[in-house]
């Protein structure tokens, strides 16, 4: 799929546009204004992703809930094993996309 193909979708736009917000948002708030990240913030980077290559998709809002508190403690923590749970939790939310 080229890259006009792919903006040519108003799903695709939309999920470009909601990650690209929010992760602008969520620069300034960590860099700039120095707060933690909002589950909030992290919900929309999630979304917009998934947007972005699965404009259909069927994934759960617990499976949203789950990555997100992993994708949270990875920031925070810094470790393997918090690498691993995100790991593990994209793992089935692309499963759950192939279906």
């Amino acid at each position: 799929m080229s890259i006009k193909q792919f903006f040519n979708s108003p799903q695709n736009r939309t999920g470009v546009s909601i990650w690209i917000g929010t992760a602008i948002t969520a620069l300034i708030q960590q860099f700039v204004v120095h707060q933690s990240l909002s589950s909030v913030d992290l919900l929309g980077l999630t979304l917009g992703f998934l947007k972005i290559i699965e404009p259909e998709t069927t994934v759960t809002l617990p499976q949203l809930q789950k990555s997100l508190a992993d994708v949270k403690a990875m920031i925070g923590a810094y470790s393997s094993e918090a690498l691993a749970k995100v790991a593990s939790d994209t793992s089935g939310i692309v499963k759950a996309m192939e279906n």
